[in-house]
């Protein structure tokens, strides 16, 4: 289902970037063995992912990642014990006291795990990844929780404030909890990544995939407008490539009055 879900989702949330995997590679005998170029300059972790979410596939290690504090959350470095307790972060002026900084720090889930090197490309040319990562405009995001609370329910792990975005926020975080997580996005992944002010991202683990986007696909009629769903039948090479039929003259609005009007009549008449 992975590449037809991709496909689905293109159309469906009319992305500008490729949605993006990232696939743990756990022994250095592992990584070798990947067939794989090695990035073409090193850089921040929020650099690698945004090349991936531009087309380039490609395997790094712990050099290739020039920000320490990726290192640390991915647990491709081991940090000092004094930064895992929050010290440094209280140190920078990040945050007002020792204790607020190692609340953080501890909600970042860095991952407790010694991992040799990370695969990131776009999902279509992944044969593997353990995380999912999308970027785009807060009404995509919208789309995204959308589908997901169409399959799952209220989100319970959602965790930002503008700091290690794509490190935490996008990796460690969804890897941890095994669900969803959004990015408000931080000033280095802004710049690093060449996100503008207006982009937001979300990530979740690759088994929620394809549950997500059959959310996202049954949410289309309800939610979107007569315009959007034009748009998105005239994207189609065959009308059944979504697997339902979009019906341009409903929306969730008048499905509730509807539902509404029915239980007037019921009360009415007893």
């Amino acid at each position: 289902m992975k590449n037809t879900n991709i496909t689905r989702a293109n159309i469906a949330l009319n992305l500008s970037k490729n949605i993006t995997g990232v696939n743990f590679i756990d022994f250095k005998e592992d990584f070798d063995t990947i067939n794989l170029p090695s990035p073409k300059v090193r850089g921040p972790l929020c650099y690698h992912v945004r090349q991936g979410m531009d087309g380039e596939h490609f395997k790094l290690k712990e050099e290739d990642i020039t920000c320490d504090y990726a290192r640390y959350a991915l647990g491709l470095s081991e940090p000092d014990n004094t930064i895992i307790q929050g010290r440094s972060y209280d140190y920078c002026g990040l945050y007002e006291s020792k204790s607020i900084a190692k609340e953080i720090v501890a909600s970042m889930k860095y991952i407790g795990q010694n991992i040799y090197g990370i695969e990131i490309g776009p999902l279509k040319s992944m044969a593997n990844a353990d995380i999912v990562i999308i970027a785009d405009y807060a009404e995509t995001i919208m789309r995204i929780m959308q589908g997901y609370a169409y399959k799952y329910g209220a989100p319970k792990n959602l965790c930002f404030y503008g700091n290690q975005a794509m490190c935490s926020d996008m990796v460690s975080k969804p890897f941890t909890t095994n669900d969803i997580n959004i990015s408000l996005m931080c000033k280095g992944m802004r710049k690093s990544g060449r996100f503008d002010k207006g982009e937001l991202s979300a990530a979740f683990p690759i088994n929620m995939f394809d549950n997500i986007v059959e959310g996202i696909i049954e949410t289309i009629n309800p939610v979107h407008y007569p315009n959007d769903k034009s748009r998105i039948i005239n994207s189609l090479e065959n009308s059944k490539d979504l697997g339902i039929e979009i019906n341009e003259d409903y929306n969730y609005g008048l499905g509730l009055n509807e539902y509404d009007q029915k239980i007037r009549n019921i009360r009415n008449s007893r």
